[in-house]
């Protein structure tokens, strides 16, 4: 009975590793320079993750940051923060289970996107 109950245990709890899955994605910074002066828009794309998706752009801290814009539960796989100002800020995804990823971006003043 023991044995049985040590098995069962650890099934249980392997389960939600079975169903989890990590969020890949990439973020790309193009910068809009103009008479205002500097802005950007991060792009952001999710290559693996669970749809429906929430994309957040926060001060940078990613667990007590100021959220500064959300795209609320979308489904699409990217989204766009436009003419984001210099500065640091932390770029947080998040997908349908509620599996957070993300990172730190730094929009630099007077710089221009190469493309």
């Amino acid at each position: 009975m023991k044995q049985l109950f040590v098995v069962l245990l650890f099934t249980l709890l392997s389960i939600p590793s079975l169903f989890s899955q990590v969020i890949q994605y990439e973020i790309k910074v193009k910068y809009n320079s103009d008479a205002s002066g500097t802005t950007a828009n991060i792009y952001v794309s999710v290559k693996e993750g669970n749809p429906v998706f929430r994309y957040s752009l926060l001060t940078n801290d990613p667990f007590n940051g100021e959220v500064l814009e959300t795209s609320g539960s979308v489904k699409n796989k990217s989204y766009v923060f436009r003419d984001v100002k210099p500065g640091k800020y932390f770029v947080k995804i998040e997908d349908n289970m509620g599996l957070p990823a993300g990172k730190t971006v730094v929009i630099k003043e007077n710089e221009t996107s190469l493309n």
